[in-house]
């Protein structure tokens, strides 16, 4: 891995930034559609994850309400009794997929400076399989939410979800107080907004104008990807 150390870091969000997926959503479809005995999770999954299903709009509710996110919870749920192994290769193939049809291309004409000196780092809440697998494909570095497992098989459980907490596996990865660090950052995400206010260049991707709204008072460059 070549690094040139007078480069700025540069930290990205992955779903709804580096790919258009929800990454977590995608890997789950990849990995249960290889399990035609268990189609039942692939159908469940359809459900709790369809656009108008009641399903989804009653977890929302319980979300809201709650403040927590149930609804990942439930899906990695499903993963219970599964290999390791097994998931990792689904993650390679469904990463490869991902970076041959998904870009956006918008934030890789950002990142592709800190893609090509190998000084950019992947951080997403999403499951560490795949992020895992994106990383490598791009040989650069990541932080993502990591699953439980016993001896190579999956109990359902996340180890350590990452939402809200990438700064803190950041500094963690790079030995480095990210307060302390001289860093650019581009997210969709509005759970990563104190991770853009320390960034010396902000990018937001922004889904929809209106969602501009929801970034008020930050110093950002706003890229919108839809009108």
């Amino acid at each position: 891995m070549t690094n040139n150390s007078n480069a700025t870091l540069f930290i990205t969000d992955v779903c709804g930034t580096l790919v258009y997926d929800d990454t977590t959503l995608g890997l789950l479809k990849q990995h249960f559609s290889q399990q035609p005995e268990r189609q039942w999770r692939l159908q469940t999954l359809r459900i709790l994850t369809a656009n108008r299903s009641p399903f989804r709009l009653g977890i929302a509710v319980i979300e809201r309400l709650t403040g927590k996110h149930v609804l990942k919870h439930l899906l990695v749920r499903m993963l219970k009794d599964d290999t390791v192994s097994s998931l990792e290769l689904n993650a390679e193939v469904y990463a490869k997929w991902l970076l041959e049809n998904r870009k956006v291309p918008s934030v890789w004409q950002v990142i592709a400076p800190a893609i090509k000196d190998k000084h950019i780092i992947l951080a997403s809440a999403s499951l560490q399989p795949i992020v895992s697998a994106l990383a490598k494909q791009l040989d650069v570095r990541f932080v993502a939410s990591e699953l439980e497992s016993n001896d190579g098989i999956l109990t359902g459980h996340y180890k350590r979800d990452l939402t809200g907490l990438k700064s803190r596996a950041l500094s963690n990865l790079i030995g480095i107080d990210m307060i302390d660090s001289s860093y650019d950052a581009i997210s969709d995400n509005l759970t990563d907004i104190e991770l853009l206010r320390g960034a010396k260049r902000a990018y937001v991707i922004l889904h929809k104008a209106s969602h501009k709204e929801r970034w008020v008072g930050l110093n950002a460059t706003y890229i919108r990807l839809n009108p």
